[in-house]
């Protein structure tokens, strides 16, 4: 197991996964996570397609057309990447991931390849917001929610409430 269980209230850190520009949850082109509907957290414009795991914990889910991963945290919070916007309708093309539901994954370790170059080809945005899902038991630190990013800087914290 990589990752060990934290303790009820010890926070978690959420890290870049991709080299990029990261922007608040406002900032994002769709509704959906500029309104914090489905969360709260922070995006990044991906500069290059090699995708990185954010958290230390388990992957509790992959979407079939690959475009949004879930991940359950040691303090029993879950965390949704969504890849791009609107990507769903692409039904898996452009998406190259290398783990699998059940998988236990280490921040900064590599998750795939994504072809931003594709998806924009085909009039959808990359922008990947990383959110906390599980706002109601769990809070956010913030500590960069936007400018330049690198594999492993922490972008936020998520603990108890």
């Amino acid at each position: 197991m990589f990752f060990k269980r934290k303790k009820k209230n010890e926070a978690v850190e959420v890290k870049a996964y991709f080299e990029g520009t990261a922007l608040p949850l406002e900032q994002v082109n769709d509704p959906m996570f500029a309104d914090k509907i489905m969360g709260d957290g922070v995006a990044i414009e991906p500069a290059d397609g090699s995708l990185y795991a954010p958290v230390d914990g388990k992957v509790a889910t992959i979407f079939d057309t690959k475009h949004a991963i879930g991940f359950t945290l040691g303090n029993g919070a879950e965390v949704l990447m969504h890849i791009g916007m609107d990507t769903v309708e692409l039904q898996g093309e452009g998406f190259d991931l290398d783990i699998s539901v059940g998988d236990e994954v280490k921040a900064g370790q590599f998750m795939g390849r994504i072809d931003i170059d594709f998806i924009k080809s085909k009039g959808k945005e990359v922008t990947t917001p990383v959110l906390l899902t599980t706002m109601d038991d769990h809070k956010i630190e913030f500590v960069k929610t936007e400018g330049p990013v690198n594999i492993g800087d922490v972008l936020y914290k998520i603990s108890k409430k």
